[in-house]
C-alpha cells in the first residue's frame, strides 16, 4: 500500500493498528548460528552454480516497494518460491516483530543472489508483536510453512539462526540508519527440495504469544514465445 508517495504498512499490535512508512528493506541471508553448517550449505550451493556470498551473514538492501500485504503476488517465470522468515520492523526507538516470506527467483539465484531477491515481492503479515514482549523466548519461536494447500514445507526453530535483533544491530549502514526500516532476518531449512508453488502459507508462533500467520497466492505472468 502507498500513502502520500510512501510505502505504508499496517500491523495490528496488541489489538491496535499501527501504520509504518519504511524507507528501506533489508534482507539478511546466510544467518545460521552454526557457522560450519552455513559454510557447508554454501559449498553445496556452489556445486549447483550459486555464487559464494560477499559476506556472512549477507546484508542486502532494497527499496521498500518490494514489500506487499496483498493476498497475491505476480512473478515472472515458473521457478520462484517463498521462505518463511522472522521480520523485524524498526520505527524510531520502537521495534516490532512480524512474519514475512522472502520470495526468491531460484533460476536467477544461480547467477546473482542479490538480484534473485530483488525481482520478487516480499509478502508481509498483517499482525505483529512488540519485540520487548518476546522477552527471553526468541529461541523458542517456531517458523512453519505449507505450500499448495497442506504440504508441509518448513518446520524449524528460530534457534537455528542468529538472534534477529543482533542481526538488525549489525546491519553495516554507510551513514545514519533510517528512522524506519524493515529487516527479513533469515529462514529455516525446507523439507525436501526447494520448489515452486501456487500458494504459500506461513506461521510464526511462540509460548505465550498470539501466532502470526501469512498466506498468499503466486501468479506467474504469461511467457512469450520466440
Amino acid at each position: 500500500m502507498r500513502q502520500d508517495g510512501l510505502v505504508a504498512l499496517r500491523l495490528e499490535i496488541d489489538g491496535t493498528e499501527r501504520l509504518f512508512a519504511p524507507a528501506v528493506l533489508v534482507v539478511i541471508g546466510y544467518a545460521g548460528r552454526d557457522r560450519a553448517a552455513v559454510e557447508h550449505h554454501i559449498d553445496e550451493l556452489a556445486a549447483l552454480g550459486v555464487p559464494r556470498p560477499a559476506s556472512i551473514p549477507l546484508f542486502m538492501v532494497f527499496p521498500p516497494g518490494l514489500i506487499t500485504q496483498e493476498p497475491s503476488i505476480a512473478v515472472a517465470g515458473p521457478n520462484t518460491s517463498g521462505e518463511a522468515e522472522i521480520v523485524v520492523v524498526v520505527d524510531g526507538d520502537e521495534t516490532f516483530v512480524t512474519l514475512g516470506s522472502d520470495h526468491t527467483d531460484r533460476t536467477m539465484e544461480a547467477v546473482d543472489i542479490v538480484a534473485s531477491k530483488g525481482v520478487c515481492p516480499k509478502p508481509l503479515a498483517r499482525s505483529g508483536w512488540p519485540a520487548a514482549g518476546v522477552g527471553d523466548r526468541w529461541d523458542d519461536l517456531v517458523l512453519r510453512s505449507r505450500i499448495d494447500g497442506d504440504v508441509v514445507y518448513q518446520d524449524g526453530s528460530a534457534a537455528a539462526n542468529l538472534h534477529p535483533l543482533e542481526l538488525v544491530a549489525a546491519v553495516p549502514w554507510a551513514g545514519r540508519p533510517p528512522g524506519c526500516f524493515v529487516a527479513f532476518t533469515g529462514t529455516v531449512p525446507v523439507i525436501g527440495d526447494i520448489r515452486p508453488s501456487t500458494g504459500f502459507r506461513a506461521r510464526l508462533s511462540g509460548p505465550g504469544l498470539t501466532p502470526i500467520e501469512l498466506s498468499y497466492r503466486v501468479e506467474t505472468v504469461p511467457e512469450l514465445a520466440f
